[in-house]
């Protein structure tokens, strides 16, 4: 399938819009398709909207979907599910990303990873779904000078 004609849906969760959940400043185009709106839906009506139900705040969406091109430009991973709409970068106000990784833990929302950033490397953290596998639950860590990830719970 193509690429949708918006709006799909008012927007994808109680508490996000598309226009955040598609943002980007490559200035690249970033309409997602069929598939990737379903699963924008499905993080959203999962994660996204538990989550911030949880922190009674609100949550701000650094990037979530990212078309192909987009991710490349970007510097994301090559299988990134980003690009499938199954991931989101956050933050939220007053929380370091450890904080809030501890918050997405004690939450009890469903992932299969949760990354939490150094403040050097972006202090957010990144929450991903994956489909068609059990989720791993897999928690890490990107420290300060490094480009790799390291298992660690916040």
């Amino acid at each position: 399938m193509g690429a949708m004609t918006w709006p799909v849906d008012p927007q994808p969760g109680e508490h996000f819009s598309w226009s955040e959940m598609t943002r980007t400043s490559t200035g690249l185009v970033n309409v997602p398709g069929e598939a990737q709106v379903r699963g924008l839906i499905t993080l959203c009506t999962l994660v996204l909207d538990p989550l911030r139900e949880h922190l009674g705040r609100p949550v701000q969406v650094i990037s979530a979907y990212r078309s192909p091109a987009v991710n490349a430009r970007v510097g994301g991973a090559s299988g990134s599910v980003h690009v499938d709409g199954l991931a989101a970068d956050l933050k939220v106000a007053g929380m370091s990303a450890a904080e809030l990784a501890r918050a997405v833990l004690a939450s009890g929302v469903p992932f299969d990873q949760l990354i939490w950033y150094a403040p050097e490397r972006g202090g957010h953290i990144h929450v991903g779904l994956r489909t068609g596998k059990p989720l791993r639950c897999a928690v890490m860590h990107a420290p300060a000078g490094s480009k790799g990830y390291i298992l660690r719970a916040p």
